[in-house]
């Protein structure tokens, strides 16, 4: 024990006293190295994506000038940036593409939710079903107030398209206990004046692009139509007094549910005391809106206008309709020069718009607006559904078309099939002396559309962006 009790205590003065070598510890070297220098165009990739994206789309831009004749004007903007102007401010006719100025007024005056109604009252409360005296129709402006005789006519082609049933105000005269009216039936339209047609030529009228415009009317006033709707406005037939039809039709369907009336049927204002029996609400203005642009109605457009006029001006009139919406745009700071407003629809011939102010309206509306998504879905609503249906551009472009003899328009936004965030907004007008030049364009108007949704043709940003070190 005692040894090695010593053994241990050397030990441990010898290991006090020994020195030690210090390792030597190399360092290591790092060497970063940019593989794309500071003042690398790749460190701003949209300088070298924009000028391949812009070369990609440059042929059919120029494909739908070069086809179209002197009188065209075409504006392709993309975010800020502009790819091209051309006659941007020249005056033309815009067809149908009128109505995309139409409703831009008539949802920033009225908003998107606002609704129409069309009511009945009677002259004398109800006493035991029996309402001792007439009933009264007024119509409230509702566009698309119609039958399901009529709605019948579009089979399964129903999207987009809005209607209130005549039937559900019949029906709820009846819940209301409504069996006997011992007077007439009476109708009033008095909230808009008796003008039925707008500033058009008479060859539009008696095609029967529009029926007759009137406060109160079912199936947009016409009386007569095909069994199943074939595209012709000319097989229908427009009521004389579209007031006086839709009275009738009215009265018609309360016999149907074993209401007598003593009665015939007349059109006359309504007494201011009268007693509410029942209302029938419109579907909310961004379903009508969708209607009349998607499948261009030209009667709904019309009877918008006529709104506007009513409201702003107290008369529902198209010429105070059309003042107020050029009112409504010039306070809003847009370029009116070279435009002129005839109406809503766009059937007048002596309606003048610009490239320039259709697109201002489709960028200050935005792509997600209720106007932008009003328009027809290309391959998928309305008068773009079969043209780009099983296209590129099916269900990427939301645009309003626009057709009179010689003139064919075509404005919308087109959403990029490659970049998520990435909108192009596009007015295209050609005016011409052809009765066919619409035919003639066709033939363009669809790979340039599907060229617009091909942008940027051209690698994407992130393989254009800087090289990692």
């Amino acid at each position: 024990m005692v040894v090695l009790a010593g053994v241990s205590i050397v030990s441990w003065q010898y290991s006090q006293s020994a020195s030690i070598d210090e390792a030597v510890a190399e360092p290591i070297a790092y060497s970063p190295e940019l593989r794309t220098p500071l003042l690398s165009a790749r460190r701003v990739p949209e300088t070298l994506q924009q000028p391949l994206a812009d070369a990609a789309l440059a042929p059919e831009v120029a494909a739908i000038l070069s086809g179209s004749g002197p009188a065209t004007c075409l504006v392709v903007r993309e975010g800020e940036r502009t790819l091209n102007a051309t006659n941007a401010q020249t005056s033309l006719v815009p067809a149908s593409n009128q109505k995309i100025v139409s409703t831009y007024a008539i949802l920033d005056r009225f908003g998107p939710d606002h609704t129409f109604e069309t009511s009945v009252a009677a002259s004398a409360p109800i006493t035991n079903g029996r309402v001792d005296g007439d009933l009264f129709l007024i119509g409230g402006g509702d566009p698309f107030l119609v039958t399901d005789a009529w709605r019948a006519q579009y089979g399964d082609d129903q999207e987009g398209r809005t209607f209130s049933r005549l039937e559900d105000l019949a029906d709820a005269v009846v819940r209301s206990g409504v069996t006997e009216v011992t007077g007439s039936v009476i109708g009033d339209e008095s909230l808009f004046d008796d003008s039925r047609y707008g500033p058009w030529a008479e060859r539009l009228i008696a095609s029967h692009q529009s029926g007759p415009l009137s406060a109160l009317s079912v199936n947009e006033g016409f009386i007569g139509w095909p069994a199943e709707f074939a595209g012709s406005f000319r097989s229908r037939t427009p009521a004389d007094a579209p007031a006086l039809n839709a009275v009738a039709v009215f009265a018609g369907l309360l016999i149907e549910q074993g209401v007598t009336i003593g009665g015939g049927t007349t059109v006359s204002p309504a007494p201011v005391e009268t007693q509410l029996i029942a209302r029938l609400t419109s579907p909310p203005l961004s379903d009508i809106v969708t209607h009349v642009n998607s499948y261009s109605n030209n009667y709904g457009a019309e009877i918008l206008v006529k709104h506007l006029g009513l409201e702003e001006q107290g008369i529902g009139a198209t010429a105070a309709g059309v003042a107020e919406v050029q009112a409504i745009l010039e306070s809003q700071g847009f370029d009116l020069s070279g435009a002129r407003l005839e109406d809503g629809s766009g059937l007048s011939e002596t309606n003048r718009l610009t490239c320039g102010l259709l697109t201002q309206i489709l960028e200050r509306s935005g792509p997600d607006s209720v106007l932008v998504r009003s328009l027809s879905v290309g391959g998928e609503r309305g008068s773009l559904a079969e043209s780009l249906e099983g296209s590129p551009a099916d269900g990427m472009v939301y645009a309003k078309t626009g057709t009179l003899n010689g003139v064919t328009a075509l404005s919308g936004v087109a959403a990029s099939s490659s970049s998520s965030d990435t909108d192009l907004v596009f007015t295209y007008i050609a005016n011409g002396e052809s009765v066919g030049l619409n035919e003639d364009l066709k033939g363009l108007q669809q790979p340039f559309v599907e060229a617009l949704v091909a942008y940027p043709d051209a690698p994407l940003l992130s393989s254009l962006g800087p090289l990692q070190p």
